[in-house]
């Protein structure tokens, strides 16, 4: 027993110096992507979907494409369609390990037991899935250290702020959530199951009744035909009585032939504000945005109102800011709400934990492995949460 306490010892300290010689590695596990990259860069290196059993990889640099390794195809990870990830939260983790796995080792040529890892976790997220996390970076992937960080609190830091109602809609879910001095107000936030992927599906109805006959195996072409070619209206009842050759554009087909994409191109991102186009009943995003602007008290509503930030993929569409704008005014005539969308919203929770782990007073914060070995998950909720 003497020689085995000895032994960790040993291979503890050893990890911990690998860890100071190295960057730490963020990572972002979302429903449609994983984001992975080095803390201090400003984007991330490898941008993965995980969606299929073969899935496309992309490096961030030049966003060229690239295929999955041998590695991955010959791991546990099944080549039969599956989504690990189903509105935000893990339901297959051995799915996600292996994924991780493959990008640490056969694309970024690293060792994780050489890296701590800051990982994104949903900002609802449940304290039986925080153990979860915990258990497969340390004990599956055999990291030295690990840092959990909320989504939403990272995207917030992408704009670099600390108080902010963050309003985020990636590819399966959305969420509005309050954060006040750093807190998340838990009991108002808000999430709806539907984002990007619900629009994109809702893209391949309306052009399938204008005559076309996509297949849910297509549903990336029509991913790519909504990234290319729509937009959010400004003015609807505008836009519908245009001209048909003036609503037009082509969109080349990846067999070389043309199809014309009309109104489908707008209305599309309607049903992020109504949501019973595509079945749900649930609230649109400014619907949800006001209901929890209304349940704060007043001097958190103020602080909310004048920063309001978009996050995530699906409100980088073309208009869509300027819309979220003009409506959310519109609905608080009196209020005078701010509305702050940048660039590279994205990848915002990336981009916040890649500088928060590059911050010297964050390094603290670490939870190492001999703590979690010796307290479990309880010390991940001290530091972390």
């Amino acid at each position: 027993m003497a020689a085995l306490r000895v032994s960790h010892k040993s291979a503890t300290t050893a990890n911990l110096k690998a860890m100071k010689e190295t960057k730490a590695l963020v990572v972002d596990i979302g429903t449609g992507h994983f984001k992975c990259g080095f803390a201090g860069d400003p984007w991330p290196l490898y941008i993965v979907s995980p969606t299929f059993g073969k899935p496309t990889w992309e490096a961030g640099s030049n966003q060229r494409e690239t295929f999955v390794e041998e590695e991955l195809q010959n791991s546990s990870v099944p080549s039969t369609p599956i989504n690990p990830v189903r509105h935000g939260t893990v339901v297959d983790w051995n799915y996600v390990q292996d994924t991780l796995k493959c990008i640490f080792k056969a694309e970024m040529k690293i060792q994780p037991d050489d890296h701590a890892v800051l990982m994104s976790v949903p900002p609802l997220c449940s304290t039986t899935d925080k153990g979860k996390y915990a258990e497969m970076l340390f004990e599956g992937l055999h990291t030295p250290a690990i840092h959990l960080a909320y989504q939403s609190h990272l995207s917030m830091y992408s704009y670099g702020k600390t108080s902010a109602l963050v309003v985020e809609s990636g590819h399966g879910v959305s969420y509005v959530v309050p954060i006040y001095e750093g807190y998340i107000l838990r009991s108002i936030t808000g999430k709806v199951d539907y984002a990007g992927s619900d629009i994109t599906c809702y893209l391949m109805k309306l052009l399938n009744e204008s005559g076309n006959a996509f297949t849910e195996h297509q549903l990336n072409i029509i991913q790519d035909l909504k990234e290319k070619c729509c937009y959010t209206s400004l003015d609807l009842k505008q836009d519908l009585s245009l001209p048909v050759e003036k609503q037009q554009v082509d969109y080349k087909l990846p067999d070389g032939h043309f199809i014309s994409v009309g109104k489908e191109r707008f209305l599309c991102a309607e049903a992020l504000f109504k949501p019973v186009l595509f079945g749900s009943q649930q609230q649109g995003l400014l619907q949800l945005t006001l209901a929890c602007l209304k349940k704060c008290d007043a001097d958190i509503n103020r602080k909310m109102l004048g920063n309001i930030l978009l996050c995530g993929g699906s409100t980088m569409m073309e208009g869509f800011a300027d819309r979220f704008q003009r409506e959310l005014a519109r609905m608080c005539p009196h209020d005078g709400p701010i509305i702050t969308a940048s660039p590279q919203r994205k990848s915002a929770v990336w981009i916040g934990g890649s500088i928060l782990a590059s911050l010297n007073s964050f390094q603290d914060l670490w939870v190492h492995r001999y703590e979690y070995e010796e307290h479990g998950s309880t010390c991940i909720f001290k530091k972390c949460f």
